[in-house]
């Protein structure tokens, strides 16, 4: 593979290339500081008592309210008051007409829209039990419940949690969202400092210390992921996170959304488009058994996603239980799920600190593996490429490159940093990845062909790719890529979320961020073209024609390109 991509023109170079290494530059400037935060909580966690676990703090406010307390204390206030009113009005009259008036009072009132989230086990309450009790009331006395019930506006309740993240650890009430971030937050720039510090030293020296460090960041996250697992499936309700996570919801197909999320995850976690694979791969023998590899590293990768799930739904449906709410009221995405609803699941156990540690090592050691994989991905495509001038001085070029990284990277360490952060996901590698990841696999099976693609591979295992296979590559995989590509395009502003509403400077300067690394694959087509020899269909043919494979000192092995 790594000589096919070599052997087309526009494939190689300042084409698909320097784009990759772009968006591998912009996924480094946001991904090391979501490790950071990880970092943050690491240290947080060697305490007595972890600190989202109750109220009372520096950073609190006065709506934050522990999730264990907050359905008990809401229900008693609310009934007794409700009980206080209906008994000191109580007279003859219609019950039905009661009850109507408050479920019509429930549902039309502000409680009953904004926060429902807090208050839906006191409407069954008053819906099924307070029925008996107001058997009696007039419509006028009724009309006074619902006003104490529903009439008064409810301050909108926080978690400590949620307070911990948002205002201890970014702090983002500091900033006005991306008009004005703020300054550097000191901590969790020394905290992403240390992040880039673990690169460099398992980087510098390339595959040799990287190979022994992934050895560790690879296999630690799967013992920590049994320990969870077998901790979180014995919480009550647990079980019905997991009926939840393994029933299926065929209506979501019909969303967009699902099928980018999916992609998304499968680009981040295999790395393709990221040129990891290439890059890695490009230090296996000529004849290992691509196939092989091929297959059991996307079988690992999809079974550790669905274990991963276990862990996940079982602590879900353990909060759902203890907040007496639906799953789907639980679960948050993006980083509120890994910083917010576990962290508070987990201050809700039973040895908390110990396992706040060895989660929070396992998002550290998860964050590294990955980002290994795109800056040794760069770091290998420049030294190839420039050998002199940098491939003989990997230390100080990766030292510099890393320097360089965090240095564009302090605007996300800022109080509005986690705006910038989401921004950069979505305009960085979020819609340029899709792109790139097409137009490698159009240019490799379509412009280099299936058949010369089949006939490397059957040189390197001695066999040809089952038909199954050439189908998929030629028309399933390019077909299903340009759909989630356009889906992707149509649908960028869901990706964005809710929570914050982006200026729209932020648009323009998004899109032109996706373009910079998008535009370096049709610029060096047209810079090809324009220096290619003869007329202008001999400089089409030369600009995507592949280029001859030139025999090597390896027997059976070739080599695309100039020498070196």
């Amino acid at each position: 593979m790594v000589f096919v991509a070599s052997s087309l023109p526009f494939l190689r170079r300042t084409g698909v290339g320097y784009a990759i290494c772009l968006i591998d530059i912009y996924m480094g400037m946001y991904y090391n500081t979501i490790i950071g935060w990880a970092v943050y909580y690491l240290f947080a966690s060697f305490s007595s008592e972890l600190p989202w676990t109750k109220c009372g703090n520096p950073w609190n406010t006065e709506n934050c309210s522990p999730v264990t307390g907050r359905v008990n204390e809401t229900v008693t206030s609310t009934v007794a008051t409700a009980t206080t009113t209906a008994m000191s009005s109580m007279s003859t009259g219609a019950a039905s007409a009661g009850v109507t008036l408050v479920a019509s009072a429930l549902g039309n009132s502000t409680m009953g829209t904004t926060y429902s989230h807090y208050y839906q086990y006191e409407q069954h309450l008053l819906s099924s039990t307070l029925p008996a009790m107001l058997s009696n009331l007039t419509t006028s006395t009724m009309a006074t419940v619902a006003g104490v019930v529903g009439g008064a506006s409810a301050p909108a309740l926080s978690s400590p949690a949620r307070e911990f993240f948002e205002r201890q650890v970014l702090e983002q009430y500091k900033s006005n969202g991306l008009d004005f971030m703020g300054p550097v937050k000191p901590s969790l720039a020394l905290c992403v400092f240390g992040v880039f510090v673990l690169v460099y030293f398992s980087l510098w020296k390339g595959v040799r210390s990287a190979g022994k460090v992934v050895w560790v960041t690879a296999l630690a996250p799967y013992v920590v992921l049994l320990i969870l697992l077998a901790r979180g499936v014995t919480l009550p309700g647990a079980a019905e996170g997991i009926r939840y996570y393994l029933t299926p919801q065929w209506d979501k197909l019909n969303n967009s959304r699902v099928w980018i999320d999916a992609a998304s995850q499968i680009f981040f976690s295999l790395g393709p488009g990221f040129g990891t694979l290439l890059a890695l791969s490009s230090y296996n023998k000529f004849n290992n058994n691509c196939y092989r590899d091929a297959l059991l590293t996307s079988s690992i990768n999809c079974l550790t996603s669905f274990l991963a799930g276990f862990v996940i739904f079982s602590v879900l449906g353990y909060m759902a239980q203890v907040q007496n709410k639906s799953i789907e009221e639980v679960g948050l995405e993006g980083p509120g799920l890994v910083f917010i609803v576990y962290p508070e699941a987990i201050a809700m156990m039973k040895g908390s600190v110990f396992w706040s540690i060895i989660f929070f090592l396992m998002l550290i050691t998860l964050g590294l593996d990955s980002t290994f994989g795109g800056l040794e991905a760069m770091i290998t495509a420049l030294c190839d490429e420039y050998p002199r001038t940098i491939g003989r001085r990997r230390e100080l070029f990766v030292l510099i490159l890393l320097g360089l990284i965090y240095i564009c990277a302090l605007p996300t360490m800022t109080y509005g940093g986690v705006y910038l952060v989401n921004f950069l996901n979505v305009y960085g590698p979020g819609l340029a990845i899709l792109f790139v990841v097409f137009v490698e696999a159009a240019g490799v099976f379509w412009f280099y062909g299936v058949e010369n693609f089949s006939a490397d591979i059957e040189q390197m295992l001695g066999k040809k790719p089952s038909l199954f296979w050439r189908i998929c590559w030629k028309y399933i995989s390019p077909t299903f890529l340009f759909c989630i590509l356009i889906f992707s395009l149509l649908g960028y502003e869901e990706m964005l979320g809710e929570e914050y509403e982006y200026p729209e400077w932020s648009v323009a300067a998004g899109w032109a961020l996706t373009l910079s690394s998008v535009l370096c694959i049709p610029t060096y087509m047209v810079y090809k073209f324009l220096i290619s020899p003869g007329n202008c269909n001999d400089r089409l043919r030369r600009t995507f024609k592949p280029e001859p494979l030139i025999p090597t000192a390896i027997p059976g092995q070739l080599y695309t390109g100039t020498a070196v």
